[in-house]
C-alpha cells in the first residue's frame, strides 16, 4: 500500500504550504502517542493462523536461533518497498500536522485523499491502531519522527540511554519476493530491552513500536546472500518467551514449534526497526 501513497515530492511541497497556524500533535508538541501497552495482535509476532497466512510468501520470515549458522540457506523474504515511505521525515514538518481520528477530515482534504480511497482506509487502520485502548503488561505508542522514536526509546530503555536504530538494507526492485540466501556471519547486537518498530500505512512515515515489559528479547545482525548475489544486512528479532501467545499463530505452525517450548524469532524488512542500547 505504501507505493501508492502520495509521493516525497508531493508530501514535501504539502509540508512547505501548510498553514503556520496548522494543530500540533496531541501531546503538546512531542510527536508521539505513549499508551501503556500493547496486546500482541499487531506485527509479525501478533498474527493470528489462517490457510492465508500460512501461504502467504510473505510470512516466510520466521526462524529460529540455531538456525543462525554461517553456511545454512533460507528461503527469506524481502519484500521491497518505496524508500520515500520508510525514512521519517524531519519533526518539525510533521508536528505541525494533526495526528488522530478526530482530524480525519482535515486530513482527508489536506493530502486531497478520496473518503473512499485506499490511502483514506489506510490513514484511518493506522490511527486507530495508533489510539487503541492499551492493556497491562506493555507499553506502545506511535511515532513519527527519529526524535519521538528517541523519545520512545528511551521511555523504555531509560532517560539517559543511548540509542542505536537498528534496519535491514533495502533491497531493489529488481530482488525477488522470495529466495534463497546463505547465511555468511551474524553477531548478537543486544539482549534484554529492545524496542520493535513496524512502519504502518500513512501518507508519511509511522511507526508503530512497542515493548513487553520484563520480557528479555535479542537482536542479530545476519549478513545473508540471495541467489541472485544480492547482499542484505538484516535485522534478526527474537522473542524468546512466547508462552503468552496462542497456538494458533503463525509462527508456531511454520517453525513446528509450540508456545513456551522455544524463542520465535523473524527476519526485519527493511521497512521495520529495532531501537537497542548502546553499551557504555
Amino acid at each position: 500500500m505504501g507505493n501508492e501513497f502520495v509521493s516525497c515530492s508531493f508530501v514535501l511541497l504539502l509540508f512547505v504550504t501548510l498553514a503556520a497556524g496548522a494543530s500540533a500533535t496531541s501531546n503538546g508538541g512531542v510527536d508521539i502517542l505513549r499508551l501503556p501497552s500493547m496486546d500482541h495482535s499487531s506485527g509479525h509476532i501478533g498474527s493470528a493462523v489462517s490457510i492465508d497466512a500460512i501461504n502467504d510468501p510473505t510470512a516466510k520470515v520466521f526462524a529460529l536461533i540455531k538456525d543462525l549458522v554461517v553456511g545454512k540457506t533460507m528461503a527469506i523474504a524481502f519484500p521491497y518497498k518505496d524508500p520515500t515511505s520508510v525514512k521519517f521525515y524531519p519533526k518539525e514538518m510533521t508536528q505541525r500536522i494533526p495526528f488522530s481520528s478526530s482530524a480525519v477530515p482535515q486530513l482527508l482534504r489536506f493530502f486531497s485523499f478520496a473518503p473512499d480511497s485506499k490511502q483514506a482506509l489506510g490513514m484511518r487502520q493506522t490511527l486507530a491502531l495508533c489510539e487503541q485502548e492499551s492493556k497491562p503488561g506493555e507499553i506502545r505508542g506511535c511515532v513519527t519522527s527519529v526524535e519521538s522514536l528517541v523519545d520512545f526509546a528511551r521511555h523504555v530503555l531509560g532517560s539517559d540511554a543511548d540509542v542505536e536504530i537498528l534496519r535491514s538494507s533495502l533491497v531493489s526492485t529488481s530482488t525477488p519476493l522470495i529466495q534463497n540466501y546463505t547465511v555468511l556471519d551474524f553477531n548478537e547486537i543486544a539482549t534484554g530491552n529492545i524496542v520493535p518498530c513496524h512502519n504502518q500505512p500513512y501518507p508519511y512515515p509511522v511507526y508503530h513500536c512497542h515493548y513487553q515489559l520484563g520480557i528479555d528479547n535479542k537482536v542479530f545482525k545476519v549478513i545473508l546472500r540471495g541467489d541472485n548475489g544480492e547482499l542484505v544486512d538484516s535485522v534478526f528479532f527474537c522473542h524468546m518467551d512466547t508462552s503468552k501467545l496462542t497456538d494458533d499463530h503463525v509462527a508456531f505452525r511454520l517453525l513446528g514449534v509450540k508456545p513456551g517450548e522455544s524463542e520465535v524469532c523473524h527476519f526485519f524488512t527493511a521497512y521495520d526497526l529495532a531501537a537497542v542500547p548502546i553499551p557504555k
